[in-house]
């Protein structure tokens, strides 16, 4: 047993811990709760692989697969709801990485790549242009991740907002306006202060024009919590089978159910027709 604790549970704790150390060393501590997200999702795959092949070792022993779950469970190898945690935080993983990582990158690619490759030029950094489209860059690359990762995993990615908007929610809640009046409070500046999008991207030429503090939340909070919601949009639109439904391709319960239907109109002609031969004459069915 102290094999398999060395080959599962202390990889997948030190994967976890790694993943926060270097991604707060890489971003900062603003992603800290979606660094502790993106830890756990990829111990979770550690974790189903090496059980995987720890199961298969002992297979090879001849240990039968009740015998290797109850000897899991008295190890302590048997994670209860591990792989719930492992696609819940998978899923928002993904949101945030569409939004923070994915979006940042199009947008930039558009612009070195691109657009000097089509021969057009634009004095907009790509930067503002981010900021200014925040959006858009956000949502449509988690509503087409969120519409595919439900394709193959579809349990959980329906709640992928969750996490996210708990975060905006805090934010929201602990959030306090310092050009406020304790006289004559304003409740709405701090939505305007996280949803109004900062337009032009703080450098040290314009360091006065911009604000970094509210440019960083509304890029590390507001951006995921819209990604979240886009991505748990495409994994509905997957879940409903939308897409399918306007393209007019048949589904596949339509399809399950005629095949159901013709191999149960088969078997009924099949013993109809034995049926008849029961009751034609010896000298006919032969």
């Amino acid at each position: 047993m102290l094999l398999g604790h060395l080959t599962i549970t202390v990889p997948a704790i030190a994967i976890t811990a790694s993943v926060i150390y270097f991604q707060r060393y890489l971003f900062g501590p603003l992603l800290t709760p979606y660094f502790v997200l993106n830890g756990l999702a990829l111990s979770w795959q550690w974790y189903v692989m090496a059980l995987a092949k720890w199961k298969a070792s002992l297979e090879r022993r001849n240990v039968r697969n009740h015998e290797f779950e109850n000897l899991a469970r008295q190890s302590g190898l048997y994670w209860r709801r591990a792989t719930g945690i492992g696609l819940f935080a998978m899923h928002t993983s993904c949101a945030e990485i569409c939004a923070v990582n994915v979006g940042p990158w199009l947008v930039f690619h558009w612009f070195g790549w691109v657009l000097p490759l089509a021969g057009f030029s634009t004095t907009t950094l790509a930067t503002n242009y981010y900021l200014q489209h925040l959006e858009v860059v956000s949502i449509v690359p988690a509503l087409v991740v969120g519409y595919l990762m439900a394709k193959h995993y579809g349990w959980l990615a329906t709640w992928a907002w969750i996490f996210p908007t708990i975060v905006l929610s805090y934010k929201l809640w602990t959030f306090a306006d310092p050009r406020a009046s304790i006289f004559a409070p304003n409740v709405w500046s701090r939505f305007s202060y996280y949803f109004v999008i900062v337009q032009v991207m703080p450098t040290f030429q314009n360091f006065n024009n911009s604000d970094p503090v509210r440019v960083a939340e509304q890029m590390f909070v507001v951006a995921p919590f819209y990604a979240a919601i886009a991505y748990t949009c495409g994994a509905l639109l997957a879940k409903w089978q939308v897409l399918e439904r306007f393209s007019g391709k048949p589904l596949p319960d339509a399809i399950e159910e005629s095949e159901r239907k013709q191999s149960a109109g088969g078997e009924q002609g099949s013993g109809r027709e034995s049926s008849a031969e029961a009751e034609l004459p010896p000298s006919l069915t032969c």
